[in-house]
């Protein structure tokens, strides 16, 4: 009773502290869940949440009436409201509220369904448009036109009705529109070859127009009705007041955990008293073990929980040669200086706190060292609890240990061997067995002694000759190594290398064979998967470019031997590489797996597909009858590519190019048929994508041609064969040259002066443009150069650039680069590019150009009408020189319709304080109109053909000027 007592007294101070601490935590926990700056992020995020639903409707009006052209800005605030609610989402959960924010989240989903409803039909609608006006203007100036008035009458007529109702948007006017489609429907039907087509492609477009007008509109209209803010502002307000009232309550938790703090510090202050007490208990308690200990005859160690000795008597102080002093505090290794520490059993026990006895070797202070018997247990503490450290009492037990030494070290190596070892008799009855054979086959040694091996181990799997062989090798060389394959306990088979000695007596007669085995499975698996590797892709799986070759030359030995005809289809992904580099490379392999797997399901047995790298796959089809079957192979992976890939939550489409290639009409031999499949591939590609296309001989003179042509314009810089041509820019009110545009020409070694079609389409394909553009802006700005130092009166160059030169990043540093170098005056320098190359990027285009801009730099836009840019499209960029094409300058005098267009470009060009310079002038009644107009530079051959340097200085019109 009076021990229960002193328990209870001791442990009172620890349970009340225990319990404040429980109850501190609580309140913690209580008054920690409201937090301040929970409240502002969701402040923030209803904000921004309805700053971007404002955002998403602005877009949807601007793309309606195409002040935009992307819907990326829509796309991406309607993935952060997506975002933000999903973050309000886990707020008002915590607080309980997901019924309040219930209703916004569902008008939210509703008006999401809307907005990809809206992207998918207004780009319908927005496609259509763009067909329909090229196509009026285009029949507008088709010769067959004027010589049918009915058709002519009937193409304005849908012009017309159609842009009535896109402007009023009346259903009755929607009938009218129809009924002018049906009618020209009804006239292109008799029509024929590219006219009729054309009337055809109008009459579809108008009627994509009259189908998805209103049905965008209605979209508009119900967002715009979508109660989403509505809801989400009574979200935040039931919000508000539930935060308040949870904030005054954590107010008073604080309060009371102020309370249970002060009484937590006058327990602990208890605490401490106690813990004085214990204290001089131990002192006297000390003083009593030290009197027994030092009168026995066997040292005693004493460790803390820390394996430092905490306690010695005389014994072990003379058996280990150090003084008490010495030894308090030491580590129980160092003091004891025992031998090899992570091989000790007695340090093991220690940490292990689990009692021992055995024998450990000490180290003397002189460096020779002693074999000590050890008996060692934990110390529990003295209310039994638990351990205060280990306890051990040990003795110089050297004259034991010289006897046991030799037999130990034998049997340490038996035991200790990594390897399975096998003692048996002559008659090959096991006698023993070590560790490592129980590891390796399950059979424990009681299980196995006195039974024969073969029985044990025996698998079935070699024959008489084997084991023939090897007794006769055991019989006459006293050995045998080799592979074998044994069974385990539990029946599984495994492969094994095992060595085999026999133990002769002195008179020359075997008495025990010893036998050494390892399983060497993890070997054989090893050896297995670098074979899979060394056949197979590592990213899909599939068979690589050796399998299928291998395969492949199998197969044409076969297809040889029995009269059949096998195909080789070769396809690669359509525009992969800006999936991979738009996405990035993690998306890109994604999508290669799922490719494969879509692949291998189109396949039947006996096929091979491979993948030969990047998006290259090949399929091998070893047998078919007649061509059909590899057309119908071929359609079935373009089926397989008609749904769109998931990635990352998205949704990619993305075709593919199929070449094919026949044994043995293309080809003979597996190289052959691969590079004709190839061949075909590219053909393929050419006719538009997204087909598959056989090989056929030509193909192979034109690859080779191209391949050529190519090779060679790679070195045509190196090697001093462009030259710079230039065609002259007249004011249309003096006629004399005021500038010139810089167009770039490839004089080649034997096919002689290449003109641009032939080579520039080419060089933008792989890449060379770059390497091209540069050029021609250094030599351009070195020639205006010399012209200023020669008093050549030419104010102006403008040099064309390529949509690839835009997208590099160091554009703009490259060309201020050269300006510098060259010593170009910066205001004479004129850029010149495309419509096409304008509708990529649109924005980061339009800061490049206020930046060249900025600089000094004039941006000219080329061939404009013929691209993809209207007139409201134009206002957006920062252009200072506009060039009408030369289609609509030739057309002038001959097709009213090109007279207006021309006009209404220039008018709007002179509103906007652009310059115009109209191409392809070529008579002086074009000259005429164009003046009129107030186009201010003319262009064409009735001034001069783009003409090297020598000849442009020898112009007359340049002597006049």
């Amino acid at each position: 009773m009076k021990k229960l007592t002193r328990t209870i007294r001791f442990l009172l101070p620890w349970i009340l502290m225990s319990i404040l601490g429980a109850i501190l935590f609580v309140l913690y926990l209580l008054s920690a869940n409201i937090d301040s700056g929970d409240r502002n992020q969701v402040d923030l995020n209803i904000r921004q949440a309805l700053a971007f639903n404002t955002q998403t409707e602005l877009d949807v009006l601007r793309l309606r009436y195409r002040q935009i052209l992307s819907y990326d800005s829509l796309t991406a605030a309607s993935a952060m409201i997506d975002d933000l609610l999903i973050s309000l989402n886990s707020e008002f959960s915590r607080l309980g509220l997901e019924h309040a924010l219930a209703k916004p989240m569902e008008n939210w989903r509703t008006k999401s369904v809307n907005i990809e409803d809206f992207k998918r039909q207004n780009s319908v609608l927005v496609n259509s448009l763009y067909h329909f006006t090229n196509l009026i203007n285009r029949l507008q100036a088709n010769e067959n036109i004027n010589s049918r008035e009915d058709i002519r009458r009937s193409v304005s007529a849908v012009e017309r009705t159609v842009l009535i109702y896109l402007n009023e948007q009346k259903a009755s006017l929607a009938e009218e529109a129809s009924r002018s489609i049906w009618a020209l429907e009804k006239l292109s039907a008799k029509q024929t070859g590219e006219f009729g087509a054309q009337l055809r492609l109008l009459t579809a477009h108008a009627k994509k127009i009259v189908e998805n007008h209103l049905p965008v509109w209605s979209l508009i209209v119900e967002m715009n009705r979508n109660a989403f803010a509505l809801e989400l502002n009574n979200a935040y307000a039931e919000y508000i007041e539930t935060y308040s009232v949870l904030a005054r309550k954590a107010e008073s938790y604080r309060r009371l955990m102020a309370i249970f703090s002060l009484l937590m510090i006058l327990t602990v202050m208890a605490i401490v008293l106690r813990l004085q007490q214990i204290a001089q208990e131990l002192a006297e308690s000390h003083s009593l073990l030290y009197n027994i200990t030092d009168h026995l005859i066997e040292g005693i160690v004493g460790f803390d929980e820390k394996r430092n000795i905490s306690f010695t008597n005389r014994k072990a102080e003379s058996l280990l040669e150090h003084g008490r002093d010495e030894l308090i505090g030491k580590g129980a290794l160092e003091a004891l200086r025992i031998v090899d520490d992570s091989d000790s059993e007695f340090a093991s026990a220690m940490k292990r706190g689990t009692h021992f006895d055995g024998e450990v070797w000490i180290g003397r202070r002189n460096g020779t060292r002693f074999p000590a018997f050890f008996l060692g247990a934990p110390l529990p503490s003295l209310e039994h609890s638990g351990t205060v450290g280990y306890v051990a009492s040990f003795r110089d037990v050297s004259y034991q240990h010289e006897a046991q030494a030799r037999m130990s070290l034998a049997a340490k190596v038996f035991e200790g061997l990594s390897e399975a070892m096998i003692i048996t008799d002559a008659d090959a009855e096991i006698q023993s067995v070590n560790p490592a054979f129980t590891m390796i086959t399950g059979y424990y040694e009681e299980e196995v002694i006195g039974k024969n091996v073969g029985i044990v181990l025996g698998s079935g799997q070699h024959d008489k000759e084997f084991f023939r062989l090897l007794w006769e090798s055991l019989t006459e060389q006293g050995q045998w190594r080799g592979e074998v394959i044994n069974r385990r306990k539990t029946g599984e088979l495994f492969p094994e290398w095992l060595s085999i000695t026999a133990v002769r007596s002195q008179n020359g007669n075997v008495e025990q064979y010893i036998a050494l085995f390892n399983d060497i499975s993890d070997r054989k698996q090893a050896e297995a998967h670098i074979r899979h590797l060394a056949y197979h892709d590592p990213l899909t799986g599939l068979a690589n470019r050796m399998l299928f070759n291998d395969r492949l030359v199998t197969s044409i030995h076969q297809a040889h031997r029995n009269g059949n005809m096998l195909a080789v289809i070769y396809l690669d992904l359509d525009r992969f590489k800006s999936i991979n580099d738009s996405l990035g490379h993690p998306i890109g392999d994604q999508m290669l797996k799922l490719v494969s797997e879509r692949l291998s399901g189109t396949i039947q047995e006996g096929d091979t597909i491979a993948r030969f790298g990047g998006d290259e796959f090949a399929v091998l089809v070893p047998k078919i009858s007649e061509i059909s079957q590899a057309s119908a192979a071929a359609r079935k992976i373009l089926q397989a590519f008609k749904d769109p890939f998931a990635l990352n939550g998205r949704e990619i489409f993305s075709s593919t190019s199929i070449g094919i290639a026949i044994y043995p009409d293309d080809a003979e031999t597996a190289d052959d048929l691969l590079k004709h499949a190839d061949l075909a591939l590219y053909a393929a590609k050419n006719a538009g994508r997204s087909t598959y296309w056989f090989f056929q001989e030509t193909e192979s003179d034109d690859y080779l041609s191209r391949l050529e042509l190519e090779t060679a314009m790679r070195h045509a810089v190196k090697k001093d064969e462009l030259r710079l041509y230039y065609q002259p820019q007249v004011l249309s009110s003096t006629g004399k040259i005021y500038g010139v545009e810089a167009l770039v020409r490839w004089q080649h070694p034997t096919l002689g002066l290449v003109p641009p079609d032939k080579f520039i389409s080419l060089a933008e394909n792989i890449g060379y443009i770059e390497e091209i553009g540069e050029w021609c802006l250094k030599t351009a700005c070195n020639q205006f150069v010399e012209w200023q130092r020669n008093g050549v009166p030419i104010r102006r160059v403008a040099v064309n650039v390529s949509a690839r030169q835009l997208k590099n990043p160091h554009f703009m540093d490259n060309v201020l680069q050269i300006v510098q170098e060259t010593g170009m005056p910066i205001e004479s320098l004129e850029l010149e590019l495309t419509e096409s190359s304008m509708s990529d990027n649109t924005e980061k285009i339009m800061m490049l150009f206020e930046e060249f801009r900025g600089r000094g730099i004039r941006i000219a836009l080329d061939d404009f009408g013929t691209g993809y840019s209207s007139l409201s499209y134009l206002a957006m960029f920062p252009v200072d020189v506009l060039k009408i094409d030369q289609s609509f300058v030739r057309a002038m005098g001959t097709a009213k319709d090109s007279t207006s267009v021309t006009r209404t470009i220039a008018a709007l060009a002179h509103s906007l304080n652009m310059e115009i310079v109209a191409e392809g002038v070529e008579t002086e009644a074009q000259r005429n109109m164009l003046a009129e107009l107030g186009v201010e530079l003319l262009q064409g051959f009735l001034f001069s053909r783009p003409v090297p340097n020598e000849k442009l200085l020898a112009l007359p019109l340049l002597q006049q000027s």
